[in-house]
């Protein structure tokens, strides 16, 4: 009867001593076990970042917002399906925070429209670009409808008129 051809080792992480055949004799696999790999590779990982119960970040730490070298100024671009320009979402400041999404953007035209008025937007009412470039958010360019089907018609038939325009 012949010897099996491997050979014995002393795991890194616990200790323990394991038998592996010579063939899988390299370094990612002299751990005795899968978990034990997995503990020594994300330990200095895990211990590099500040977690809290929940696994997210604390406050105040990493590179969040300014510090992020990918951060463009609080703005993101929506991509539709198709030949379609995006839609430009920018940080929504706190006074308009009720149109914003849980993420806290809002759509550059709706939030440009709802300064010159003053107030918040509400879902129903629609914002329309004259021009129809969803990127042209200039004022002049931008007209507001009470809902979508007053959009609609317009675009149709060129009534009824808008509820706000500057």
């Amino acid at each position: 009867m012949s010897e099996r051809k491997g050979q014995e080792f002393e795991c890194p992480n616990c200790g323990a001593i394991a038998w592996r055949p010579r063939a899988w004799i390299r370094a990612e696999r002299l751990f005795c076990s899968r978990s034990c790999r997995a503990k020594m590779i994300s330990a200095p990982v895990l211990t590099a970042h500040k977690f809290d119960r929940t696994g997210l970040k604390f406050p105040g730490t990493g590179m969040a917002m300014e510090r992020n070298p990918a951060w463009k100024g609080g703005a993101t671009y929506f991509r539709k399906h198709g030949n379609y320009k995006p839609i430009k979402y920018v940080r929504c400041p706190s006074e308009f925070l009720p149109m914003a999404r849980k993420d806290g953007y809002v759509m550059e035209h709706r939030l440009v429209v709802a300064r010159a008025m003053g107030r918040c937007l509400l879902r129903s009412e629609v914002v329309h670009h004259e021009n129809h470039d969803p990127q042209d958010n200039r004022l002049e360019n931008l007209a507001l409808f009470a809902s979508n089907r007053d959009h609609k018609l317009y675009e149709a038939r060129g009534t009824p008129d808008p509820i706000w325009r500057p």
